[in-house]
């Protein structure tokens, strides 16, 4: 496959990440991170090799966990708590895209000082694996609600995924489907918890629960 359309894939995986910054709906964040997802998942078959039974196995486990099972979760969670909204707690969403674009610049920095042993089949790889890893992260730490929060630790998973296809062909099938099934079961959780603090304390929003007394 061209690296011309690897590096698209790559640079529309980075440019999701910076649109959930500016999302507010919890419905548009969920389905950013589902299509940001399968894009995703197109990257292992568009390798050298792409169709071979490990590569098939990695971009299906995606799809079918990263991209329906878990967005089906998070949707399930956001009916039954009845919130529809959320909104950056710290900063505004034009300082968060701010802080995006600071930190895809930054991705490139660190890539820079980086040298890996093999070369990667794509220049845009490590940037755009720190990117993802860095913008999930601001998700995470910028924003109130709980459901928005767990879109944020999946972005940053998302990262993680990218630097691992520099070691695709080296990681044992076994070891990547242990992950993707820890992924599903701790969102799963994520899920019934979400839901308990929505009963219990009658909202979401996380940075309340700083002010629980034993």
């Amino acid at each position: 496959m061209s690296p011309l359309w690897l590096d698209l894939v790559l640079t529309v995986i980075v440019i999701l990440a910076i649109c959930l910054l500016s999302a507010v709906r919890l419905g548009l964040i969920i389905r950013l991170f589902a299509f940001q997802s399968l894009v995703m998942a197109a990257i292992p078959l568009m390798l050298g090799g792409g169709f071979g039974v490990h590569n098939a196995v990695i971009a299906a486990g995606t799809i079918l966990i990263k991209a329906i099972l878990i967005p089906a979760i998070l949707f399930w969670a956001i009916r039954h708590v009845s919130i529809r909204r959320d909104a950056p707690a710290v900063f505004g969403i034009s300082t968060s895209l701010l802080l995006g674009g600071v930190l895809v610049g930054l991705s490139f920095l660190f890539s820079s000082a980086l040298v890996p042993a093999d070369k990667p089949f794509s220049d845009l790889l490590i940037p755009s694996a720190f990117a993802t890893l860095f913008i999930g992260f601001l998700l995470l730490v910028s924003r109130k609600k709980a459901i928005t929060q767990v879109v944020g630790y999946l972005v940053m998973e998302n990262g993680i995924f990218l630097f691992a296809l520099l070691l695709l062909e080296t990681t044992p099938l076994l070891v990547e489907l242990g992950i993707f099934l820890d992924i599903f079961v701790g969102v799963f959780i994520m899920g019934i918890v979400i839901n308990h603090i929505q009963s219990e304390f009658d909202h979401m929003d996380t940075s309340q629960l700083t002010t629980l007394k034993g």
